[in-house]
């Protein structure tokens, strides 16, 4: 299963998504059709387990999140800084993120993982403050894990952009938002 993995990240880097095949996957990892075929029945389920590894490896970042850092916009800037690292480190890992968001059969993988992400943002942030109202804070949660995503995303797709700006700028709205947030606390 690895050298389907391996096979499929490489060949998403070399033609993208659309044009990947499992004849192409096959191929490269030296594999008939029907030996794929007892793993993965389309490419569909290959980029769904690589997406479903990309996520795993972007969440692990949230560990050392603290929603209660003193200076949060900097904890955010370099939470968003370390999610493009893994994401650039991460064999085709641009290419999975653009599959995971363009492709309708995929977007569940994505989605599971933003809103557990968020879940686990709100879980911190109660621990932190346990009279604010879980799902103010959920919902808090959830639009900041999709901005950063789009961050991510945008940064990937527009090279040109001034990372250490948008990084900066993304995480300083960020943790408005949350200021904002702790301000209902009264």
């Amino acid at each position: 299963m690895e050298r389907v993995l391996a096979a499929a990240a490489e060949l998403l880097e070399e033609v993208g998504f659309e044009r990947l095949s499992t004849n192409m996957i096959c191929k490269r990892a030296g594999l008939t059709p029907p030996a794929l075929y007892r793993y993965f029945p389309n490419k569909y389920a290959v980029l769904k387990e690589l997406g479903e590894l990309l996520m795993e490896a972007q969440n692990a970042l949230l560990d050392d999140w603290d929603p209660g850092a003193d200076n949060l916009a900097v904890q955010t800037e370099h939470f968003l800084r370390a999610t493009l690292d893994v994401t650039r480190q991460f064999p085709a890992g641009g290419w999975i993120m653009r599959s995971l968001h363009a492709t309708p059969v995929l977007s569940d993988v994505r989605l599971a993982s933003h809103r557990r992400m968020a879940e686990l943002m709100t879980d911190k942030a109660l621990q932190h403050w346990p009279d604010l109202d879980p799902d103010t804070a959920l919902a808090s949660a959830r639009v900041g894990v999709e901005m950063g995503y789009a961050l991510i995303e945008m940064l990937f797709d527009e090279p040109s952009i001034d990372q250490d700006a948008a990084l900066r700028m993304t995480a300083e709205m960020l943790a408005h938002n949350q200021r904002q947030l702790l301000r209902t606390l009264g």
